[in-house]
C-alpha cells in the first residue's frame, strides 16, 4: 500500500515542483546572475537532486528535535509506510531502525524524484530552445505530453490548497480530495484508507482534461501551419 502514498506524494509534490522549476529555469535563461542554473544539463539536475536530499535532512532534523531524547516513532509519509512493511515482513520492530530506514528510503526517493522532475522541465524546454526553433520540432505526442502534464499540475495544485483548510475537529473521519475524494483519515480509533472511485475519477478527469487540452493545442498548430503554408 505504500506504493500508492508513494504515487500520490509524486503527484502533488509534482504539481508544485514542476512549475517552480519551470520558472527557475526561465529565469536561469533570462538573467545572468541565474545562469549558473542551467549552464549544463548536469549542473540542472545536481541543484534539485540535493535539494530532494536536504529536505530530507531538514526533515529528520526537526523530528530529532522534537522528539529528543526520544526516538522519533517512525518517517513520515510514504517512506515511514515502506520502512513499516519491510520491518514488519521480517517480524521485526525497533523504533530507532524503523527512523533510520524511513529517513533512507526517504532520501533516496526525494533525491530521484528531484531529478526526474529537473529532467523533465529540461527537456520541455528544450523541444522550444532547440537548434531549429519551428513548430515542427514538437510533434502531436509532445503536445499531448505537456498538456497531460498540465491538466496533473492543475488538479495537484488544487488538492494542494484544499488539503490546508483547517481542521473541524479532533477526532473526524477527513477527506482529501477534489473533485473526487481519494483519502480519508481516519480517527483516533484509524481507520484512514484511499477511496477507490475517487482515485479512478480524479485519474480520468486528468486524462480527459490533458486529452481534450492535447487536441486543442494540435488543431490550433495544424489550422496555424495551413496558414503559413497558403500565405507563401
Amino acid at each position: 500500500m505504500w506504493s500508492l502514498y508513494l504515487l500520490v506524494h509524486v503527484w502533488l509534490a509534482g504539481s508544485v515542483r514542476l512549475p517552480c522549476m519551470a520558472l527557475l529555469y526561465w529565469a536561469g535563461r533570462k538573467w545572468k546572475r541565474l545562469h549558473f542554473l542551467t549552464r549544463n544539463g548536469k549542473c540542472w539536475l545536481l541543484i534539485w537532486g540535493c535539494l530532494g536530499l536536504l529536505e530530507t535532512v531538514v526533515v529528520a532534523g526537526l523530528l530529532s528535535a522534537s522528539y529528543f531524547p526520544e526516538f522519533a516513532p517512525g518517517f513520515p509519509g510514504w517512506a515511514g509506510q515502506a520502512a513499516w512493511t519491510v520491518l514488519s515482513s521480517f517480524h521485526l520492530y525497533n523504533v530507532l531502525v524503523d527512523f533510520i530506514l524511513g529517513f533512507l528510503f526517504a532520501a533516496i526517493g526525494e533525491t530521484t524524484i528531484g531529478v526526474a522532475f529537473a529532467a523533465l522541465v529540461w527537456w520541455i524546454f528544450g523541444l522550444y530552445s532547440g537548434p531549429s526553433e519551428t513548430p515542427q520540432t514538437i510533434t502531436r505526442t509532445h503536445r499531448y505530453t505537456i498538456a497531460l502534464l498540465a491538466s496533473a499540475c492543475a488538479l495537484g495544485i488544487a488538492n494542494r490548497i484544499y488539503s490546508l483548510r483547517p481542521p473541524t475537529c479532533d477526532d473526524c473521519f477527513a477527506p482529501h480530495g477534489i473533485p473526487f475524494t481519494y483519502f480519508h483519515e481516519g480517527g483516533f480509533a484509524g481507520g484512514e484508507g484511499f477511496v477507490w472511485r475517487g482515485v479512478v475519477g480524479n485519474a480520468l478527469l486528468v486524462f480527459a482534461i490533458g486529452v481534450l487540452v492535447g487536441w486543442i493545442w494540435n488543431h490550433l498548430s495544424q489550422n496555424h501551419r495551413l496558414k503559413a503554408v497558403n500565405s507563401r
